[in-house]
């Protein structure tokens, strides 16, 4: 569910950074490969004399050359015009010069993919692979369209602006923007590490079909403080040598060099009760220190209003609380923050907050279903939703919430024809709740802001509550310890409390559940909660242990006194032929899935009981027809089943038919081309 994020956002009237030429006392700090008989891929070559010009009193550095000068302290931004080439025989200087946040500009093509190499006969490429550029965090790439027939439109949230260019075809990148995982299991979101943002699109009826420059500024972890600019595309052999793309490649020099940004402003919760002041918490860091002071202009308007706008400029200290007064008028809100160095703006960044209206979240359409279909309002619906967060942090929507960001890309998700969300916790639930399962106002009050924002776009919502295993919030079994499941069902009891009569939201309890911690397979979770269950289990299965003894086909005697769970030798399918008797495994598999029936059946009846009628399900993957949770077991106790099919590519109808349950409607909720690295590392 890591995707590139290509953003949709509002055009908007800001004083930009024009790029002029760069000084000559500031290019010794660039380096330009430049190497004679090299081929280009995938775009063709910038000419050295170009280059030259776009860039004055560059060095230019032969592959030789290249790894000597990138390792000198004084350098700052590497050049490579040769599309997907570059010298193969650089690649550790090149590397290790982005690990100590060097800045980096590649001119055309998907970068890092074609190794160049040189033998007595002259330069020849490899073939396309990805060896080098999963090394910089990114997969691989998906090819998208080229300029004809697109409008070209500048990203107005980055403070530059690209003179027009066409391209033959685009490359998108499928990259990780995070380094380390925030949490010690599987599902795990990971840490804001960096940031992506396209310079400009290819669109064609107001939907982003390209983006062939983008940015990738390194936060932490990784690369810290450097920014990559990727010219991502096949560029026209005319318009490489042209004096437009010498004016394009100033643009991109001047802003690559600068390293590094972060700057943000959100207010501190995404809605506030009618006069509640606005808190709206501002951060900054730079890779390049700033040439004077900075100041922060603060401009909040009523969406519906914009020329009722109040501002607020204020020297930048980091970090920053700044306090707006509160207003009364119901409905979307929004915050431009502009970062001001001198009379000029540094960054923008957009945020919004929602006023509460009861009113409106809870007149929208109401979702049912059927034995087959999903109804809206009555009607039938067919759904072609999506699972989405926020394509600007992800999972951590809620610890880092901006309506705003979910505003702008809810209408896109709905003017592209979709009709359904799917969203929720799949990380990090100590950060909603308290030690005893109640969840935080702020976590209620992100929730809300997120169902109205889906209200405005007439989105249904399907919340999931907890991802691969229940969150055990202190205890030790997440479906057997009573500690738990009391703070487990706390929480879910309040959260759908509070919106138990929104008619277009349904709840998944789980996404893809195990029974263990052993993620993705049955296997005993092997604490002594689970142990005494299994024992009390096997006692109202096997009144008898002289029945239970003839079952297993085993001696009475060997299981006397408190029976164990299965080990892992008796799963494996040759067990048996090193004096490990298997059938114990039945009964295991029994027991785990009777287990998950009754904390499916004990969350529904907590769901019941604060009054709401919304539908209730589970969020089940394509094991669910194997050997894992199976709703051929649970699917009474849900209001409809689901399948996840995008991992088993070989059997999808199969998975499908299965997961579906007599007289109840199944959702696949999740699909999707499986993305994979072939033998000869390329993809």
């Amino acid at each position: 569910m890591n995707t590139p994020r290509y953003v949709a956002l509002f055009l908007c009237f800001a004083t930009f950074f024009f790029a002029q030429p760069l000084p000559a006392q500031q290019a010794p700090g660039i380096v330009v490969l430049h190497e004679a008989g090299m081929p280009a891929a995938d775009s063709p070559e910038f000419p050295q004399q170009q280059l030259a010009q776009a860039i004055p009193g560059t060095r230019f550095a032969s592959a030789d050359q290249l790894s000597s000068l990138l390792a000198e302290s004084g350098t700052r931004l590497l050049v490579l015009p040769y599309g997907s080439a570059f010298p193969e025989q650089a690649w550790p200087g090149i590397h290790g010069f982005l690990e100590r946040g060097g800045n980096l500009l590649v001119l055309g093509g998907r970068p890092f993919t074609r190794a160049a190499y040189r033998d007595s006969s002259g330069w020849h490429l490899r073939d396309y692979n990805v060896r080098f550029i999963r090394q910089l965090s990114i997969d691989q790439f998906q090819v998208t369209p080229g300029s004809n027939g697109l409008e070209f439109q500048n990203n107005p949230d980055v403070v530059l602006s690209l003179p027009r260019f066409s391209w033959q075809r685009a490359f998108s990148p499928i990259i990780r923007l995070s380094a380390v995982d925030l949490y010690n299991r599987g599902g795990s979101a990971g840490s804001i590490d960096a940031r992506l943002d396209p310079l400009v699109w290819g669109v064609k009826d107001n939907r982003k079909m390209a983006a062939p420059a983008m940015e990738i500024d390194h936060l932490q972890n990784s690369f810290d403080g450097s920014r990559w600019i990727f010219l991502s595309a096949e560029l026209d052999q005319a318009f490489a040598s042209s004096a437009d793309a010498t004016k394009l490649i100033r643009a991109l020099a001047e802003r690559a060099q600068h390293g590094s940004q972060e700057f943000t402003a959100r207010p501190t919760l995404p809605l506030y009760l009618p006069g509640e002041p606005v808190e709206v918490e501002v951060l900054w860091h730079g890779a390049e220190k700033p040439s004077g002071t900075l100041a922060v202009r603060i401009t909040e308007f009523p969406e519906a209003q914009p020329s009722h706008s109040e501002v607020e400029t204020t020297n930048l200290t980091v970090p920053q609380i700044i306090v707006l007064p509160g207003t009364k008028e119901k409905g979307f809100h929004v915050i431009q923050a502009d970062l001001l160095e001198g009379n000029s703006v540094r960054a923008i960044y957009r945020s919004g907050f929602w006023i509460r209206d009861n009113d409106f979240l809870r007149s929208g359409p109401r979702l049912a279903v059927n034995h087959d279909f999903f109804e809206l309002d009555g009607h039938p619906l067919a759904v072609i939703g999506t699972t989405y967060m926020s394509s600007e942090v992800q999972r951590l929507f809620f610890d880092h919430p901006n309506a705003y960001v979910w505003d702008r890309d809810m209408a896109q998700i709905q003017a592209a024809g979709l009709n359904m969300l799917r969203t929720g916790w799949w990380t990090g639930w100590d950060k909603f709740c308290d030690e005893n399962g109640q969840p935080y106002e702020r976590t209620l009050r992100t929730l809300e802001a997120y169902l109205m924002t889906a209200r405005k776009h007439g989105l249904p919502v399907q919340f999931n509550f907890f991802a691969f295993l229940p969150e055990v919030l202190g205890g030790v079994n997440p479906y057997l310890d009573p500690h738990a499941l009391r703070k487990q069902q706390t929480l879910v009891s309040t959260v759908v409390g509070r919106f138990h009569d929104v008619p277009f939201l349904a709840w998944d309890l789980i996404n893809e559940p195990s029974i263990s911690q052993h993620l993705w397979q049955t296997r005993p979770n092997g604490d002594s909660v689970e142990l005494a269950a299994w024992n009390r289990w096997l006692l109202k299965r096997y009144p008898d242990r002289a029945a239970l003894a003839a079952a297993w086909n085993v001696p009475p005697a060997s299981i006397a006194g408190s029976i164990s769970l299965p080990q892992e030798i008796e799963f494996a399918p040759r067990g048996m032929y090193v004096g490990h008797n298997s059938l114990r495994v039945y009964d295991y598999f029994l027991f785990a899935q009777e287990t998950f029936v009754d904390w499916v059946r004990a969350m529904r009846e907590k769901i019941r009981a604060t009054g709401s009628q919304q539908l209730v399900t589970v969020g089940q993957d394509e094991g669910g027809v194997k050997d894992r949770l199976s709703p051929a077991f649970y699917g009474l106790a849900i209001d409809f089943t689901t399948n996840h099919s995008w991992w088993g590519n070989d059997s999808l109808l199969w998975d499908s038919l299965t997961a579906k349950q007599p007289g109840e409607a199944m959702l696949i909720q999740e699909t999707g081309l499986q993305r994979e690295i072939n033998l000869d590392e390329s993809a």
